[in-house]
């Protein structure tokens, strides 16, 4: 019996060994897990390789629309919709403004009530102002968005960052809905806000998260987006009236550091040829002024501190451009 129990005894200490390093190899695969998911959720224009180049995007009724910050996912994309299908039923006689652009664009104003009083107030006069902003945008579904918008005079601000060139995606089309009985709320459709934000530390994992996963899709399809983003520009002049401005979107630079220069200096590069080729504005605001890690949901997405400052460049840059193009 004592042999027994001595021998017992003996394998103890290795078995509790290898239970702790299971428990901590569980721990850090939960850790990847959750990242992995942080990174799906919250990068802009998750689209991979392998999107069909077409694909058909239905509005919903005005009443699906969600104006909120608990705003239903899909909901950001349907008020796009909406908001195209009532500008081309009734074109506006005031001069429009939207901003194009993944989630990271739809985080970045206020709303368009508070954006349009800004620029009026600011000296730019009365228009009709959309962040027509949503979830994993693509540059072909701006095409498409650009192709339904009515022949007024329209400042596009089209939204930029390392999202904006990882779909493979050439070509779009869209559904409009039944333009709307009521106008779409001019309330953003937030989804995130100060009151919770990531950790610095999740912040961190999640640019090596993006460097592991995203970088490589990135780095496949830049050329392709290069290529769709050209055609963008080219429609918009061909469009009466219509002034494309490729628009930097926000970037937390206070967590990425230099982390991701590389991806990055490559896309700036291929905007400031466009912009130099078509003689159109190439418009950042991401070094002035260098926002606050709390101003940042996670890498991307703006909250409340952050959407003021914001808002309030874009605005002072709107009434520029206003100017510049007699609206």
């Amino acid at each position: 019996m004592g042999l027994g129990l001595h021998h017992r005894s003996t394998l103890s200490a290795p078995r509790a060994r290898a239970r702790a390093r299971f428990a901590r190899t569980l721990a850090w695969t939960t850790c990847l897990l959750v990242v992995a998911a942080l990174l799906g959720a919250c990068s802009a224009q998750a689209t991979t390789g392998g999107v069909p180049t077409s694909v058909v995007a239905t509005g919903a009724s005005p009443k699906a629309v969600g104006s909120g910050a608990k705003a239903a996912s899909g909901a950001d994309w349907a008020r796009v919709l909406q908001v195209v299908a009532d500008l081309q039923a009734v074109p506006p006689s005031k001069p429009v403004v939207v901003l194009f652009g993944g989630s990271a664009a739809r985080e970045s104003t206020i709303s368009d009530r508070s954006w349009r009083s800004q620029i009026e107030a600011k000296g730019g006069g009365a228009t009709v102002a959309y962040n027509l902003g949503s979830r994993n945008r693509t540059l072909a579904q701006n095409v498409a968005l650009v192709q339904a918008l009515p022949k007024v005079p329209t400042i596009v601000y089209i939204g930029l960052n390392v999202g904006a060139f990882t779909s493979a995606q050439k070509s779009a089309t869209i559904t409009l809905p039944k333009p709307g009985a009521s106008p779409v709320s001019l309330q953003q459709p937030h989804q995130y806000s100060k009151s919770r934000i990531l950790t610095a530390a999740k912040k961190k994992a999640l640019v090596q998260a993006w460097l592991a996963d995203r970088y490589p899709v990135f780095d496949r399809n830049h050329d392709t987006g290069a290529g769709v983003l050209e055609k963008l520009i080219k429609l918009c002049l061909q469009k009466e009236g219509t002034h494309p401005v490729l628009f930097e979107l926000p970037r937390n630079t206070v967590i990425i550091g230099h982390q991701l220069d590389a991806p990055v200096s490559r896309y700036r590069k291929t905007c400031r040829a466009l912009a130099k080729k078509y003689d159109i504005p190439w418009v950042s605001f991401v070094a002035q002024p260098t926002l606050p890690n709390s101003s940042f949901y996670d890498l991307w997405h703006l909250v409340e501190p952050g959407r003021t400052v914001w808002q309030r460049l874009l605005s002072e840059k709107t009434v520029t451009l206003l100017d510049k193009y007699g609206l």
